[in-house]
């Protein structure tokens, strides 16, 4: 059995996961790349799109899945 992850964004300032910065519904990604995509995007916009920066420097997260049997 392989494992499966899910990858995600958190707010280095405050320790939370960040759901906005790609669109609005997504706060985890499937695959690694497209996460640290938009995480890299994010962090580095210019100074002039500063003022639309609603989080500060954002780091990548990873959840390992494990499947619980009832």
């Amino acid at each position: 059995m392989d494992k499966k992850y899910l990858y995600a964004a958190r707010d280095t300032s405050t320790g939370k996961l960040v759901n906005d910065i790609t669109n609005p519904g997504r706060k985890f990604w499937e695959t690694k790349g497209n996460c640290i995509n938009a995480i890299n995007t994010y962090n580095n916009r210019t100074s002039y799109n500063s003022r639309r920066k609603k989080h500060g420097l954002l780091e990548l997260v990873i959840f390992e899945l494990v499947e619980v049997k009832e």
